[in-house]
């Protein structure tokens, strides 16, 4: 599903957009970093996801993830099921008066399964799956 030329570009890059949503159907947008592709569907990536993408993926696992060229604002957006997600750095607290509270202290990895993939772009383009 995800090609090896797909797979070059996702790692270059290096970040993504991740969209998720809420049992009653809220979206919320994060991003990650950190972006491997381990088999042809499955996408890994790792960020300090906030607590609403993290209770979004406990009500609802299904998740869109956008990856493009920053300069062209081209690239691909995976659709699917976070199979996995695993605290992979803790932060010793925070410091009151230098650093805002409620700031995430649990950095995640997230793998997700991924469903399709499709052109991601401003320009003109289907929604329809690659391959």
């Amino acid at each position: 599903m995800i090609t090896e030329g797909i797979k070059l570009f996702a790692e270059k890059v290096g970040h993504a957009f991740v969209a998720t949503a809420d049992a009653k159907g809220h979206p919320h947008l994060a991003a990650g970093r950190g972006v491997s592709v381990s088999h042809p569907d499955l996408l890994v990536f790792e960020a300090w996801f906030c607590l609403t993408t993290l209770r979004n993926l406990q009500e609802n696992p299904s998740i869109a993830v956008a990856i493009a060229d920053p300069a062209t604002g081209n690239g691909y957006q995976f659709t699917g099921r976070v199979e996995k997600a695993e605290d992979t750095a803790l932060l010793d607290g925070y410091l009151p008066g230098v650093e805002p509270s409620g700031m995430p202290q649990v950095q995640w990895r997230l793998e997700v399964r991924v469903d399709s993939v499709m052109a991601f772009s401003a320009d003109a383009h289907s929604d329809r799956p690659l391959g």
